[in-house]
């Protein structure tokens, strides 16, 4: 029996399509009260997915080092990678277990894992599967004090706890 179950598991994943990153952006956005919006974003992910039967079929992950978010300032940059412990923990990651067809959209049910602290992440997206290319955008936001970040204070101005995440990622059929 034990083995049977290990067949129907291998042939799931052998029918399964990957999927590999071609391009993509993921944008941060907080701002400064009284003052102006911090929009970090990088360009530099790393991702894989894997669909079995359909879009809601999706899982995988999507990660990038910390220090590869950057901003128009480099030294609210700095200010940003010590907050998140950057040194300790070099990379944020996002685990897809879950997608769930609504109306028009999809919600992405996952986790991320930020400054070593693991939440769960619901995010509103658009998926789109067009022949061997699958193009995945959405949103969601976090609070920093939900990953033991403490927001920073710059001179006597807060920096606003909630973070604003948007993503656009291309991926192509590994075949």
């Amino acid at each position: 029996m034990y083995k049977f179950m290990i067949l129907i598991f291998l042939s799931g994943i052998l029918n399964a399509t990957m999927f590999s990153l071609q391009t993509g952006e993921i944008k941060a956005h907080t701002e400064i009260f009284g003052d102006s919006g911090i929009d970090p974003k990088t360009t530099t992910i790393s991702s894989k997915l894997m669909m079995e039967e359909g879009v809601e079929s999706l899982k995988g992950t999507i990660s990038f080092k910390t220090l590869s978010l950057k901003s128009e300032e480099e030294d609210r940059d700095e200010n940003m990678y010590e907050s998140m412990n950057s040194e300790l923990h070099k990379s944020v990651s996002f685990y897809i277990l879950r997608v769930e067809k609504l109306e028009n959209n999809y919600e992405i049910h996952g986790y991320i894992v930020l400054n070593g602290v693991k939440k769960e992440i619901k995010s509103m997206a658009t998926i789109v599967k067009i022949e061997d290319s699958l193009r995945v955008s959405g949103t969601f936001s976090i609070k920093m004090s939900d990953f033991s970040i403490e927001p920073p204070t710059l001179l006597f101005l807060s920096v606003r706890d909630q973070v604003d995440i948007t993503y656009n990622l291309n991926y192509k059929d590994k075949q």
